[in-house]
């Protein structure tokens, strides 16, 4: 059994991506159609191109991860630099201000610079870590677990990153009463994300630093013409291919939604940065609620059905807020009452969501056994690349359809028409719950269950 303190150690270094997720999922496409000036289809073609990188850089830090051998072990060489590209990237990124005398084009191409280098730095730290993570046990609960506590972090420092950004950056002024649309207020905000996510991949790196070398090594070199094999090997397993389709699919859906919620809480629910933070409590009630129930569901049910069951209530609370408001059930728009009433909805679609994420990621692990037995080798670092992966098109695709959305319905800030305010919250309700259907059906095809799990490693002891 893991104790407490490593898995602690371990899951604090989440919190890094925990910033730049929130960061990217929820105020980079704001920041740059609102702020910036940037057109909503070229902010979201500026987040595809990155992503079109990611899809590159991922699979491969995640096979050079897997080959390396080093007195650090597989994972911590990359760990411990990666935090230098990550802050300089994600600090220049909110740089521009309105006053810049500078092209859609030159903007464009400074927006694109500096996503890639952000999500670079990401997949330098990220994807080993997911890596160290599977490795750490091989145990069907206790690996859940550990992932648990990973998604946990991952969360806290999410919404302690909005919280700074709502409550103290985005306060509003005489100037702004609506503090998100202060340029001022942004490149303060980068800076003290940048400051936790430092902490995080030092703390964590360090302290894991001893249990890392003494896991799993690769012997033998690294070649391109072997890492090209070594990905083909791993990406070919049935498991894994079903799984990384859900996900792309469900992708979609989520980061659909997420990029559109500063925008239908801005201007559609009308509410303050003040208003907004009052929500996080309730993210975070959620994301405690959720890192409790998670092992004793998995403890009970396969992982499978759990997922399942959460896809179908994430859908259905989505749709409740625009279902109320048709039917002119909602409070006053802009109003604490309103707070109070969409809060009941975000308790439970959250709550599930944050389960169906946490088994998610524990299913991977699960996958890099079932690859091990076909393969003969460990592979977590591959696979787990795609997890990060699939996280960065969570925010990447889906910043990108939010960006076409936005051209398309003509939404210009708060030169909006009202017919072009309401399109938002058609999107995120209605549209994004027909959405979440497609990766809830692919699920039932995912042939992981707990029997199976100890089938593989009843194999691969006996092969030892």
């Amino acid at each position: 059994m893991l104790s407490t303190a490593l898995k602690r150690n371990y899951a604090i270094g989440a919190a890094a991506n925990g910033v730049k997720t929130d960061m990217f999922t929820f105020f980079l496409l704001f920041f740059y159609t609102n702020i910036a000036g940037l057109e909503p289809a070229l902010a979201g073609l500026a987040i595809l191109c990155a992503l079109c990188v990611d899809a590159i850089t991922d699979p491969l830090m995640g096979t050079i991860t897997d080959r390396t051998n080093s007195r650090w072990g597989r994972r911590h060489p990359y760990m411990f630099i990666s935090f230098i590209p990550l802050t300089i990237g994600y600090i220049l990124l909110f740089l521009p201000t309105p006053n810049w005398d500078v092209t859609q084009t030159g903007l464009f191409l400074w927006m694109v610079s500096f996503t890639i280098l952000t999500r670079l730095g990401m997949t330098l730290f990220d994807i080993p870590h997911r890596g160290l993570g599977a490795e750490l046990s091989k145990d069907y609960e206790e690996r859940a677990l550990v992932m648990s506590w990973r998604e946990l972090f991952g969360w806290l420092a999410g919404l302690t990153n909005a919280f700074l950004g709502y409550f103290i950056f985005f306060r509003a002024t005489p100037e702004f009463e609506r503090g998100m649309l202060n340029p001022e207020a942004y490149l303060p905000f980068a800076f003290a994300g940048a400051l936790m996510m430092v902490a995080s991949i030092l703390w964590s790196s360090s302290t894991t630093l001893e249990t890392g070398k003494h896991l799993s090594k690769w012997e033998g070199s690294i070649k391109l013409k072997d890492i090209f094999l070594e990905l083909k090997l791993a990406l070919s397993n049935k498991s894994f291919i079903r799984l990384f389709f859900i996900n792309l699919t469900l992708a979609i859906a989520w980061g659909l939604g997420n990029s559109l919620t500063l925008y239908v809480n801005t201007f559609f629910w009308e509410f303050t940065s003040v208003q907004i933070t009052a929500f996080l409590p309730v993210y975070a009630f959620c994301s405690f609620l959720s890192f409790s129930l998670t092992p004793r569901l998995i403890k009970n049910y396969d992982k499978k059905y759990i997922f399942l069951v959460c896809l179908e209530f994430v859908a259905f609370f989505s749709i409740l807020p625009f279902t109320f408001y048709n039917f002119g059930l909602t409070p006053e728009k802009g109003s604490w009452g309103l707070i109070l009433f969409l809060s009941s909805f975000l308790i439970f679609g959250l709550t599930f969501n944050i389960i169906g994420i946490m088994t998610r990621d524990s299913m991977l692990g699960d996958i890099s056994d079932e690859v091990e037995l076909e393969t003969g080798k460990r592979q977590e670092g591959i696979l787990y690349a795609a997890v990060s992966f699939m996280q960065k098109v969570n925010s990447g695709l889906g910043s990108f359809t939010a960006g076409m959305v936005l051209t398309y319905i003509g939404f210009k800030g708060s030169q909006s028409t009202p017919d072009e305010v309401y399109s938002l919250i058609v999107v995120q309700g209605p549209v994004v719950a027909c959405l979440l259907i497609i990766p809830a059906f692919m699920v039932y095809r995912y042939k992981i269950t707990r029997e199976r799990h100890a089938e593989i490693i009843g194999a691969l002891k006996a092969s030892q």
